[in-house]
């Protein structure tokens, strides 16, 4: 099953956003090739979903921001839930294309209850290298992931020439980005996740990786 991929009007995304960095600027940036590049995350995680889900009952967007994939999500999935600690631009994104089938859940991960899970799919798209102490993230996830469940990560590499690029189109790094795409693997790893498959921005194989976009099952 080929999943349909919603991109979000720059126009519209850009009145949505606010300063809190939920939707990054890289989303209607007035480069294409930098919005193009940066809209591929979801676009390839949307692809490993339609290869790789057992099901489309249900998924948890983990980490959602401002609720970009939201509209992807609700449009290919039964049942979707959003988990942030700020939900309102996402709020804004389901009142504009009238996303009936999705929960909002404003809260810590560490201390929410999801009525919800377990999740078929759970989504983490530029969200655990966020995390300090990962273990704070992994736990919720494994709690939450169905057993039969995938797990899709888009994590930012932050090798060489991730940090010319910033260089070269004067992007600044986030604050709270703490950990490499290859550290958060890794870690995923040691705590019992096999990765399925892993393509890469901007060229699906490893030459000059941006992002590494990753399926994981979880193996107790």
């Amino acid at each position: 099953m080929k999943n349909k991929f919603y991109e979000i009007d720059a126009t519209f995304l850009s009145t949505v956003a606010t300063d809190s960095d939920r939707i990054p600027t890289l989303y209607y940036s007035n480069n294409i090739a930098i919005k193009k590049f940066f809209w591929m995350r979801l676009k390839l995680i949307n692809l490993l979903m339609s290869r790789y889900s057992n099901t489309y009952s249900n998924c948890l967007d983990f980490g959602g921001g401002g609720g970009v994939f939201l509209p992807t999500l609700s449009k290919n999935i039964g049942q979707v839930v959003c988990i942030d600690l700020e939900n309102s631009e996402a709020d804004k994104i389901i009142q504009e294309y009238v996303l009936e089938n999705v929960t909002l859940v404003q809260g810590d991960v560490s201390d929410t209850i999801l009525e919800d899970a377990p999740f078929k799919n759970i989504i983490a798209a530029d969200v655990l290298e966020h995390f300090q102490d990962i273990s704070i993230a992994v736990d919720a996830i494994i709690k939450w992931l169905d057993d039969d469940g995938v797990f899709y990560t888009s994590l930012p590499t932050e090798n060489w020439i991730y940090v010319l690029l910033r260089k070269i189109f004067h992007i600044q790094k986030p604050w709270d980005h703490y950990h490499t795409a290859k550290e958060v693997e890794d870690y995923l790893v040691t705590r019992g996740f096999k990765k399925i498959k892993g393509i890469y921005v901007p060229f699906y194989i490893r030459i000059f990786p941006l992002f590494r976009i990753s399926a994981w099952r979880f193996i107790k």
